[in-house]
């Protein structure tokens, strides 16, 4: 179990997490790139929240401190959720690389063939 000490640090750290999460959601939500250059830079803002994002949950549930204090209806809900995200995320990945990736790779090739 926590201590009283460590359990108040992590309140008030996940609660300034959720704040700027929620900050960036609303930021994302109305977002509208206006050209290509800023169009990378929210498709790289996204990548960074999703990268952030795995890295303090793998923190989070490979500390044993923590992940005792999830009973096993937590943990079940969690994975669905992560599950659900995962499976549409890999739907994502193969339809860019179908629609986006492959044929870049072989226009990128001939161009540098001319």
């Amino acid at each position: 179990m926590l201590d009283l000490y460590e359990m108040s640090s992590w309140n008030r750290n996940i609660e300034q997490i959720r704040t700027s999460i929620i900050a960036l959601k609303e930021e994302l939500e109305k977002s509208q790139p206006k050209d290509r250059l800023e169009c990378l830079s929210k498709i790289m803002q996204c990548i960074e929240f999703m990268k952030q994002s795995n890295i303090g949950w793998a923190s989070l549930l490979s500390n044993p401190l923590m992940a005792n204090n999830l009973d096993e209806e937590a943990l079940k809900d969690i994975f669905q959720k992560f599950r659900d995200i995962t499976i549409q995320r890999i739907t994502n990945d193969v339809d860019s690389i179908d629609r986006y990736m492959i044929n870049l790779i072989s226009n990128s090739g001939d161009s540098q063939d001319s």
